[in-house]
């Protein structure tokens, strides 16, 4: 991917010529305060706490990131009216097949980072097929509350720059190529 911030730059190209399309107007593009939130009600935290209770019993990973990432599939979820798709099976290996929910055909994996991170990048890891048509980046920001910073279609992700962190290897799409959410959704 080539930052195009910079006009002078020489390793900047035209959006034909990039692997997928890049957005007009990126997720970094937006202030903080213009991300949607979306507010996960305390009962519905807990069914998902159940969900990640299970998950956990059942496979590698703690409780707390489970729950973590199934928050932020609900959080995705809500917005466009697809909870009823989110996946809420239990898989023995800890993964969930590469997709999250379904939304008017097309299938979407939620990458959800916790309340410690400040400027998320979107992290794929690259060690497994890309299975799902799009990926959303979400932000956990309070116990209840999640921010949806942005999203980039599959080749968008195959073709980003892979990175190594604690000795995997992921796909790294800053936030300057994430399409944003719209505010009110």
């Amino acid at each position: 991917m080539v930052k195009r911030h910079n006009d002078n730059d020489t390793n900047d190209v035209s959006p034909p010529q990039e692997p997928a399309a890049t957005p007009l107007f990126s997720a970094a593009d937006l202030d903080i305060d213009d991300y949607p939130v979306v507010h996960i009600p305390e009962k519905r935290l807990y069914m998902l706490q159940e969900y990640a209770r299970r998950i956990a019993d059942a496979s590698r990973g703690s409780v707390e990131n489970h729950r973590t990432g199934k928050v932020g599939e609900d959080a995705v979820a809500k917005p466009l009216g697809a909870r009823g798709s989110i996946d809420l099976e239990v898989y023995t290996d800890g993964g969930d097949g590469g997709v999250d929910l379904n939304h008017h055909g097309a299938t979407i994996d939620v990458k959800t980072v916790g309340q410690h991170r400040s400027d998320p990048a979107l992290t794929v890891d690259a060690y497994e097929q890309l299975r799902a048509d799009y990926y959303v980046l979400a932000s956990r920001i309070s116990e209840t509350d999640v921010r949806l910073v942005g999203y980039a279609p599959r080749q968008f992700v195959a073709n980003a720059p892979v990175r190594s962190y604690r000795g995997s290897d992921y796909h790294f799409v800053e936030q300057d190529y994430l399409f944003p959410f719209p505010r009110h959704l």
